[in-house]
């Protein structure tokens, strides 16, 4: 074991001379000041609480930038995402497959949509592709708001009914 008496005190000389060296070498690995700053200072404390145990078998310096790179070790896992690059940034498997089903719904919409009575077919129009105002939907097609209502009604429930028949229909 190494004399205690030989051990170089953490003095202000000491922080003077070796400071900046740490500092850069935080720069260098994390590329922002404030953050290197802080591993600097957490050494600093990590070293004052842990000098009894330096054995002298390296310089000081060498002790100080050990401590130092676990700091910036530590800084990096506490950072490290949970989950994969792939997880993060792929929709999960349930959200595929819906976009899938919504596709083909849309698809089954538009081969169906030509095969319904031309007066709901016009109501679904206007009103679900169109976005116009019930409204002026039913002052377009010159009908009263309850009628076009009961042929909105009519044309969706056919459409409803040819989704079903695919297994595509929304809300089963």
């Amino acid at each position: 074991m190494i004399d205690p008496s030989a051990i170089p005190p953490l003095s202000n000389a000491v922080v003077r001379e070796l400071e900046p060296a740490l500092l850069r070498y935080a720069r260098q690995r994390v590329r922002d000041e404030e953050l290197a700053q802080d591993l600097v200072q957490e050494t600093w404390l990590a070293a004052s609480k842990g000098i009894a145990s330096f054995a002298g078998r390296s310089s000081l310096k060498t002790w100080l930038v050990s401590i130092l790179r676990r700091k910036i070790v530590d800084h990096h896992r506490r950072r490290r995402p949970t989950t994969s690059f792939e997880e993060h940034h792929a929709p999960p498997i349930e959200q595929v497959r819906e976009t899938l089903d919504d596709r083909a719904a849309v698809a089954l919409v538009g081969q169906a949509l030509p095969h319904l009575p031309r007066r709901e077919r016009e109501a679904v129009e206007l009103i679900d592709l169109g976005g116009a105002p019930r409204d002026e939907a039913a002052e377009r097609m010159g009908v009263t708001r309850g009628a076009l209502r009961v042929m909105l009604h009519r044309g969706r429930a056919r459409l409803r009914r040819h989704l079903e028949a695919a297994d595509l229909a929304f809300g089963s």
